[in-house]
């Protein structure tokens, strides 16, 4: 699928796709992975997940990217967070709270872009 279909459908309201609850399989299997609580986690292709905030309550610095600026809004907006945006190379990254979201292509994601991230 094409960039402008994703977008479209983040304009359009089309999110059949975004979960209202957090993932089953991340709240089963997390624990097992022994991720300690301060490490970086990284959630591609994000949106507006809620399994970022339920890893932000676990103590991770949350690394996340997504395609839709809209996305990224909403969820800011979710969790009552005011961001610093700032360009950063080829994304737009958006801070607050323990999150750093990257607005931009995922497949332009080069390791330096995305930072220290354990799990």
């Amino acid at each position: 699928m094409e960039e402008e279909f994703w977008l479209e459908s983040w304009v359009q309201n089309r999110t059949g796709f975004h979960q209202t609850k957090i993932n089953p399989y991340l709240l089963k299997f997390w624990p097992d992975l022994g991720v300690e609580p301060e490490a970086g986690v990284f959630v591609p292709l994000c949106g507006k997940s809620l399994d970022m905030a339920w890893l932000r309550e676990q103590g991770h610095a949350v690394t996340g990217i997504e395609l839709s600026r809209l996305a990224i809004e909403d969820f800011f907006a979710a969790q009552a967070l005011e961001p610093q945006i700032d360009q950063e190379g080829g994304f737009e990254v958006w801070r607050g709270g323990g999150y750093r979201l990257l607005c931009g292509d995922f497949f332009a994601l080069t390791p330096e872009d995305l930072g220290p991230v354990t799990a």
